[in-house]
């Protein structure tokens, strides 16, 4: 959201800016012989469903002008079965103004949580389960904190924050005050992780800008080109993160210091991924700062972090700049068996790709992106990798928009306000080609575009994503892509880990491959993303072999079980396989059926399905 490098030269921006508007060609790919590649494009298509679908949501970010810089951050979204019967239901912060901050003015508005009908159809049952409220919402974060068998939520907010434990019967209620978690102030984003292995999960909170009521900041009080603007976030004061240890009894203690966190008053934290980026079974932090350096925390020994962002080569560019950052995506991009990452960043920056090297080490390798199709006009935010085509490869996707509307009437014209989202299908490891253009008309065109929350909530096979749009109607597009490949999909249960497995690395063999997913509590920009593992594998009919990594380090191997002669039974696909630590594969559904938390409740009680 930086505006630092907003003043790029005219005669740079204009020819890549009128480069994007051409779409991509529907053309074959060369031929292969590996199996596993579908024979030529498919017809990619996302179709917009969310009014159609019951989704009624409509946001208001702030002032219309965006004269603060709080107006124009926006919020993610979440995915998540909140009353157990298997189907993903759709959270939605919701901003608010700052004269209902001062209380000048009443908000109206609220957060919408959406409930899954299990027939492409939602409703809102927002008020049904407790959920009302009137605070500046900002990022979601969902997990089972407590291990009671429902998730809870947790909403990062501009104010104190809330922590929604889920009472088990449609509803919940805000323990962040008793818990201690409420953490005020402005705090866009958070991620769960078990980071001491107590087998709960622990939280961290991302924190960005410190606001004193009494002394508000002032509306454009920055001049760009000419124009008056928001200031920010340079000429604000940064503020510092937090991470709360789970004591296991429904409290948390603050350990940020006491766990070598360094953050301080000078950054400006945004996107929050909890994971064990460089393979020793210790879960560690990775924060998308906004103009200021990243932050990689790697943990040494539980809750002892070291700062590694500089030797890691996570904080800067691939020039040892800081960048303006906001979305966050993971995928195994070199088949190390270690997540890679691409990071999202304000117009005239590069969106970075930090491709793992091991040893702890990434380099900025942002160039095959680039050359498939420049970011460089955009502001990117909400970010996910997944294979729409289950090609076997997956795919990027980074959905944008600016944060100045008065570049709109700018002349001569640099930048547009709303913007194209920009989608690369991947044939091989570092090979990318622009399929923007091709994905349809309700996909491709201009928005002001922040959270992104990536499900396959139809369970037809495919994800699908919930866009958020500055004060627009919220987005759902739905996966019509086709034809597509076979899929897989996994889903963990934690025993003696937490139970959302969060932290945990899946590794499915499938016709001379291995396609590693992580499951993780956090993502995209200030999102929550289904933690199901979805595998696409093109023409490959079964499954060799399932490894999980349990949080800890722990590993079980699924392979085909045996028929009465000794030969193997295939791994079938097109399918959920549902594992539970410690007892390997406990269910396997078809494409539309669901695990429900009355299916988890039986098997701990040792019942047969």
């Amino acid at each position: 959201m930086s505006v630092g490098l907003l003043g790029c030269v005219a005669a740079l921006c204009a020819p890549l800016i009128a480069s994007q508007g051409k779409p991509a060609r529907e053309r074959p790919r060369p031929a292969e012989s590996e199996g596993w590649l579908l024979p030529g494009w498919p017809t990619i298509r996302f179709k917009e469903v969310a009014q159609a679908s019951g989704i009624d949501y409509v946001n208001r970010s702030g002032d219309p002008e965006k004269g603060r810089f709080i107006d124009s951050v926006g919020c993610g979204m979440g995915w998540f079965d909140y009353d157990g019967d298997g189907w993903l239901d759709l959270f939605i912060p919701n901003c608010s103004t700052i004269e209902a901050v001062l209380g000048r003015a009443k908000n109206d508005a609220s957060d919408r949580l959406y409930r899954n009908k299990g027939d492409g159809t939602f409703e809102d049952v927002t008020e049904k389960a407790g959920l009302k409220d009137d605070r500046w919402g900002m990022g979601v974060a969902v997990a089972d904190y407590d291990n009671d068998g429902d998730e809870d939520l947790y909403v990062c907010n501009f104010g104190p924050n809330f922590l929604y434990r889920n009472n088990g019967d449609g509803t919940f209620t805000d323990v962040a005050s008793e818990a201690g978690v409420a953490f005020d102030g402005m705090t866009p984003g958070a991620g769960w992780g078990d980071f001491d292995g107590d087998g709960d999960l622990d939280l961290y909170v991302s924190a960005y800008a410190e606001f004193d009521p009494k002394h508000p900041w002032a509306p454009f009080a920055r001049r760009l080109r000419g124009m008056k603007v928001a200031l920010g976030p340079i000429g604000l004061r940064g503020s510092s993160d937090r991470l709360f240890r789970n004591e296991g009894d429904g409290r948390f203690t603050d350990v940020s210091i006491e766990a070598g966190l360094r953050t301080d008053e000078t950054e400006f934290g945004l996107t929050v991924v909890c994971a064990d980026f460089d393979g020793d079974a210790l879960i560690d932090a990775f924060v998308a700062d906004d103009m200021t350096p990243n932050h990689y925390y790697r943990q040494t020994r539980p809750l002892h972090f070291k700062a590694a962002g500089a030797e890691s080569g996570l904080a800067f560019d691939r020039n040892g700049d800081s960048q303006a950052c906001m979305g966050i995506a993971v995928a195994d991009l070199n088949d190390d068996l270690l997540p890679d990452l691409f990071v999202t960043n304000f117009s005239a920056q590069m969106n970075a790709l930090y491709l793992s090297q091991g040893h702890g080490i990434w380099t900025d390798t942002p160039q095959p992106i680039e050359k498939a199709r420049s970011a460089l006009p955009y502001v990117g935010w909400g970010t996910a990798f997944f294979d729409f085509d289950r090609d076997g490869d997956e795919d990027l996707v980074a959905f944008n928009g600016h944060v100045y509307p008065q570049l709109d009437a700018e002349r001569p014209h640099v930048h547009d306000y709303r913007q194209l989202p920009l989608l690369y299908r991947r044939d091989g490891p570092l090979q990318f080609e622009d399929a923007a253009g091709a994905a349809g008309e309700d996909f491709y065109a201009g928005h002001c575009c922040r959270g992104a929350a990536f499900a396959d909530y139809d369970e037809d096979g495919d994800v699908d994503i919930a866009l958020f749009e500055l004060d627009r109607p919220a987005m759902v597009l739905r996966n019509d892509t086709g034809p597509k490949g076979h899929f897989l999909r996994v889903q963990l249960l934690g025993t003696t880990i937490n139970r959302d497995a969060y932290g945990s690395r899946i590794v499915v063999e499938a016709g001379g491959r291995r396609h590693a997913r992580w499951v993780l509590g956090q993502g995209s920009y200030l999102s929550q993303n289904d933690p199901r593992a979805h595998v696409g594998l093109g023409l490959v009919d079964k499954v060799d072999r399932i490894t999980v990594r349990w949080t800890g380090g722990k590993e079980e191997v699924i392979e085909p079980a045996l028929d009465a002669s000794g030969h193997p039974i295939p791994i079938g696909v097109d399918r959920t396989i549902v594992i539970k630590e410690g007892m390997g594969k406990v269910g396997e559904l078809e494409a539309g059926r669901v695990w429900t938390r009355a299916m988890t409740a039986a098997l701990e009680k040792g019942e047969k399905r």
